[in-house]
């Protein structure tokens, strides 16, 4: 069955976070600290939906980066933590994003974007990041009180397409997010950004590329032989 719609995770897959380390390495006098604060914000977002207490991704995002001062020891005030917020809010697209949209909008596909984010900071994203015109949809899994890879948070594209999910494919460059979509019955593909790699504990989607110019090309020639 051919999948004429492609579902795009945002953070890391479309937009650069590593744009945020010259602000962490000025907080926290440590560039790779980043990356402990996400992770963080992606385990608390999983312990929120498997306890059922569903909290703000932007409420969370706050709360990991006071953990993060906590055990650096740095008190941080109100105007360094905004420090942060903007610049997640003015995220650069990674270089191959604007190309690989326009190749797959003029082959056909309808492109939405899904996100764990809260919707006004996808929003603000977007619009800064100049990739509004480029979706049909840019959605945020809050409506669905779950995120991703819970189920639910994928049936927002759903409800929004009005689709069934094997006429979904997610695109995504982490692994959990395209086994969760995988498993909630959609197609996948995994975009293989830096040294990002696939879990032997998760499926392998059909699809598995070098950046997302490369995932482009293969969702279409799959697209052709459907």
């Amino acid at each position: 069955m051919p999948t004429r719609h492609l579902v795009f995770d945002v953070n890391e897959t479309l937009l650069d976070l590593s744009t945020l380390d010259p602000v962490f390495a000025d907080l926290f006098g440590d560039p790779h600290s980043r990356r402990e604060w996400f992770a963080s914000l992606l385990h608390w977002s999983t312990v929120t939906t498997l306890t059922g207490s569903f909290v703000d991704f932007t409420q969370l995002a706050g709360h990991c980066l006071d953990q993060l001062a906590t055990r650096r020891e740095i008190a941080l005030d109100a105007g360094q933590r905004q420090r942060v917020f903007d610049a997640v809010a003015t995220l650069a697209p990674h270089d191959d994003v604007r190309p690989a949209l326009a190749r797959l909008r003029a082959a056909g596909f309808t492109l939405t974007a899904l996100t764990n984010s809260a919707q006004s900071t996808v929003d603000a994203q977007f619009t800064n990041a100049g990739l509004d015109a480029a979706f049909d949809n840019v959605l945020s899994v809050a409506g669905a009180g779950c995120y991703k890879p819970h189920p639910a948070a994928y049936g927002v594209a759903l409800k929004a397409l009005d689709a069934t999910p094997e006429s979904l494919r997610l695109i995504a460059c982490h692994d959990w997010d395209v086994t969760g979509a995988l498993r909630a019955g959609l197609k996948a593909a995994f975009v293989a950004r830096g040294d990002g790699s696939l879990n032997a504990a998760g499926e392998r989607p059909d699809i598995v590329g070098h950046g997302l110019a490369d995932v482009a090309e293969r969702i279409i020639a799959a697209d052709q032989h459907a």
